[in-house]
């Protein structure tokens, strides 16, 4: 399908018309890196569409940012997972926080303060209960509204997270400018054979330890990404990252097999102790 294909079906499928299939939220879990016990979650988009299956957010979030329809995927997903956050509170299924990822066209849209408001208001939920992603793999154009907009949500408990930290623009330049509370760190710091680095390169835990030296510096709490294997969650564990998520641990799921997978989690972590 190209691209102008798929601007026209995903047009469709935010405006609610069949036959483009549907956006689904999946939920990846985070985890204490300590005992493994599930402490929330980040909600990520999938297309599950007719003719092409289920398609990942890489394939169809950038053509939606370029065809001006970042910010409502952004909202459908916002107000999904806070509906979704509310019916797990009303199962008994506490989660501290959920995260959701904020795309160039939300962070520029004049109305980001009252949307994120108003899905919240929408849910049930509290701001405290919402981490918001900054994810950027371009520069920033960040002007004097748009910095008032974002401690505006700092200021009412929502929790801000520069995402994949290591990677693209989402650097120290960055972390100096916006109110995070939270640094994720990227995959693509940890050792393993996805990494291709020069013979004399520094050590990779060398710097992770210097970046986790950093966010303790700064006073943001750290979670680890991408791990993968019990070498990445040993490593992470000696530096004193304390929360994690990975397919160590588990993909994103939908909801239903998310809440499955929490139950089990936390009935193995009660067990441990």
């Amino acid at each position: 399908m190209g691209t102008p294909e798929l601007v026209r079906a995903l047009r469709a499928v935010l405006a609610g018309r069949p036959g483009q299939g549907a956006l689904e939220v999946h939920y990846q879990p985070v985890v204490g890196v300590a005992d493994g016990a599930p402490l929330g979650a980040e909600a990520l988009v999938r297309w599950c569409h007719p003719r092409l299956g289920m398609l990942s957010p890489d394939t169809f979030i950038p053509v939606a940012e370029c065809a001006g329809l970042g910010q409502r995927l952004d909202d459908h997903v916002l107000r999904t997972a806070l509906a979704q956050l509310a019916r797990w509170d009303a199962e008994g299924l506490r989660l501290h926080r959920i995260g959701v990822n904020l795309g160039r066209s939300s962070l520029h849209a004049a109305g980001l303060v009252d949307s994120v408001h108003r899905a919240g208001e929408l849910a049930g939920t509290t701001p405290d209960r919402l981490m918001l992603e900054v994810v950027e793999h371009d520069e920033l154009e960040l002007t004097p509204g748009r910095l008032a907009a974002l401690q505006a949500l700092a200021d009412a408990d929502v929790t801000l997270a520069l995402d994949d930290f290591g990677a693209g623009h989402a650097g120290v330049g960055l972390l100096s400018r916006l109110p995070f509370g939270v640094l994720k760190l990227d995959r693509s710091l940890l050792p393993g054979p996805h990494r291709v680095v020069a013979p004399a390169a520094p050590d990779s835990r060398a710097v992770l330890r210097g970046v986790v030296a950093l966010a303790e510096s700064v006073g943001v709490e750290i979670t680890a990404e991408g791990i993968e294997t019990p070498v990445h969650r040993e490593l992470v564990a000696g530096l004193g990252v304390p929360h994690a998520q990975g397919w160590l641990y588990a993909p994103a799921m939908p909801a239903a097999a998310f809440a499955a997978w929490w139950q089990v989690r936390v009935a193995a972590v009660a067990a441990a102790t």
